[in-house]
């Protein structure tokens, strides 16, 4: 498809380009140009560029439909289309040019500054009546892009410095930065800070993520499952919304608030930095599950505590391990997250997974009728006296495990008694201190507690020997220091009037 020869340049004013267009015998939109539009941004520094007499690249045309007994001829825009549009709308005063301060509109220009702009020569190369597979052929080669660039890049190509895009990029790269010159859309500082922070301390994103772009694909899936308002398959949504907000995203507002909430909930959990939650595919359905639940209304100790069971369980189940109780909705999520599945029905289900355990973490759903308990923390709360909640679950009760979730974390700190930060992973670096338990009789007996975390994600880990002789699941365990010691007491079965009223 060789060209004979080189493509000529010629000079044509503004004026010409202009009465061509408003007169629609130079057709700006042929089907092979591209759907998006510039930002106002810019078309204001495009038009600035004509006033100050700096050149732009050259616009190229051909011949569509020639009438040679008529002799006229329909021309179409092959490159160009943005310029020459925002030419036309400056000159006639509408769209993003209508009431705007940024530069003198064309109507209050001087006379002498009209006939400068309108006399403009602009460099044009005109393909005349060549073969429509050879213009189009034009057109992709004026706009390639290089072939080893993958979706990602592809689309940060076309819409890299969109509102949409420019967005999603402000949440996940520090050193992304705009003026209000380039967008509308900005984030406050601190917001920028929080967003950036949780995604880098918590290593979401390998290195190698980053440099292919897929952190902020990531971050225009969640945005456009907010908008959307339901899941959707792979990334079929992401292209629609990108060109819908290319030039426009006022309404940014609504999903940062929706994200917002979601890492603030997350935050406060408090999790581990390798934690199972913070796996991709994990982490999207939280943030869209948890977008809209006000955190007043959620029991956070109650919906950590079903995350980590859960997460203990994934383990088990992928070691093959049969002896505890894994529903078939659980073992579909485990094995879903594990792929990394980008379909619909696999979101869907994950989705149906996390609001389950919304559901039951809900403090309206939240189990509190046990006149034993609530009389136990109403003396506790009475005394001022510092104490935390653990709950054994039935995995953590067959498997010797518990997991120390951040109120129990942060009660183990201040009372000095273990601090697991600084704590390395693994069996052999766990730390053995004395406890205690008290039974419905006030007498002590006396067990060992192992402080420890596990070895690949580091999960806080936490347990009391002989505990199945004091515990059901689902009892609740205020941890307490009495007498220097690590102590437990069963409120929910047993009365401690007469011990805590003697605290």
């Amino acid at each position: 498809m060789k060209l004979k020869e080189s493509i000529p340049s010629n000079s044509v004013k503004i004026i010409e380009l202009y009465n061509k267009i408003d007169s629609e015998s130079l057709d700006t939109s042929p089907d092979f140009q591209r759907k998006l539009v510039w930002k106002k941004q810019h078309k204001y520094a495009f038009i600035e560029t004509i006033l100050m007499n700096f050149p732009f690249p050259e616009v190229y045309i051909a011949s569509s439909e020639m009438d040679v007994k008529t002799k006229k001829v329909k021309e179409i825009v092959v490159d160009g289309k943005q310029r020459l549009t925002a030419i036309v709308e400056y000159i006639k005063g509408i769209n993003d040019f209508e009431n705007q301060k940024k530069i003198k509109p064309f109507d209050d220009l001087e006379e002498i500054e009209k006939k400068d702009f309108l006399n403009y020569l602009v460099t044009v190369k005109d393909l005349k009546d060549m073969d429509y597979g050879i213009i189009s052929e034009v057109f992709q080669r004026i706009n390639s892009t290089e072939y080893s660039l993958n979706a990602n890049e592809r689309l940060n190509a076309l819409f890299g410095d969109g509102e949409f895009t420019v967005f999603c990029k402000q949440i996940v790269d520090k050193d992304f930065s705009l003026s209000i010159d380039e967008s509308d859309v900005i984030l406050d500082a601190s917001v920028k800070e929080k967003l950036n922070l949780f995604f880098i301390e918590n290593k979401i994103f390998s290195d190698n993520d980053i440099s292919r772009m897929f952190d902020v694909h990531y971050i225009m899936l969640i945005v456009a499952t907010l908008l959307e308002g339901d899941y959707f398959s792979r990334s079929l949504k992401v292209n629609p919304y990108l060109e819908k907000y290319n030039a426009d995203f006022s309404i940014y507002e609504s999903p940062l608030t929706c994200i917002l909430n979601s890492v603030y909930i997350i935050n406060t959990l408090k999790l581990s930095q390798g934690s199972y939650w913070y796996n991709k595919a994990n982490l999207f359905t939280l943030i869209i599950e948890l977008a809209n639940i006000p955190i007043a209304s959620l029991d956070l100790q109650k919906f950590e505590i079903e995350l980590l069971n859960l997460e203990t369980k994934v383990d088990l189940y992928f070691s093959d391990d049969e002896s505890i109780n894994i529903s078939e909705d659980e073992k579909k999520y485990f094995e879903f997250a594990r792929q990394g599945s980008h379909e619909k029905a696999a979101r869907i289900h994950r989705g149906k997974v996390i609001r389950d355990i919304l559901n039951r973490s809900m403090v309206s759903n939240v189990i509190n009728e046990l006149p034993i308990k609530e009389l136990n923390i109403n003396i506790l709360k009475e005394k001022n006296a510092s104490f935390s909640i653990l709950i054994p679950t039935d995995t953590g009760l067959s498997k010797n495990i518990m997991d120390a979730t951040s109120t129990v974390r942060d009660f183990l700190i201040i009372n000095e008694l273990h601090d697991y930060s600084t704590q390395k992973f693994g069996p052999d670096n766990k730390v053995i201190i004395s406890g205690q338990f008290i039974n419905e009789n006030n007498e002590i007996i006396p067990t060992q507690v192992s402080l420890y975390r596990s070895n690949g994600r580091g999960d806080f880990r936490i347990w009391f020997s002989d505990l199945k002789n004091f515990a059901n699941a689902n009892d609740e365990l205020a941890l307490l220091v009495h007498n220097g010691k690590l102590t437990a007491l069963n409120i929910s079965k047993n009365n401690y009037s007469e011990l805590l009223t003697s605290l």
